[in-house]
């Protein structure tokens, strides 16, 4: 059984329609395409290997970082709660 599936949404029958119309909380255009994942549950790293994984982060953001040299902490700040707060908006 595929873990995927993608369908126009003028394909959808009228009830897979409204079901996926209220999984969004809004409605869907004739002209959207809807996918749909399905994931199984699984086990977050722990021990030595998250702490490698948090180390890896680490440097990756400062690396990044390195590269915003002309950037203010106050701009940073700024850009991390705009940021922040649109991925808010976005989970309801």
């Amino acid at each position: 059984m595929p873990d995927h599936s993608v369908h126009k949404v003028i394909d959808l029958a009228p009830d897979e329609r409204l079901l996926v119309e209220r999984w969004l909380g809004r409605t869907l255009a004739d002209n959207e395409t809807v996918s749909v994942n399905a994931y199984r549950q699984h086990t977050g790293p722990a021990g030595g290997e998250r702490e490698v994984l948090r180390r890896e982060v680490i440097a990756q953001a400062q690396e990044i970082g390195s590269r915003a040299q002309d950037v203010s902490e106050e701009e940073v700040d700024a850009l991390l709660d705009e940021a922040f707060a649109e991925i808010r908006g976005r989970r309801g």
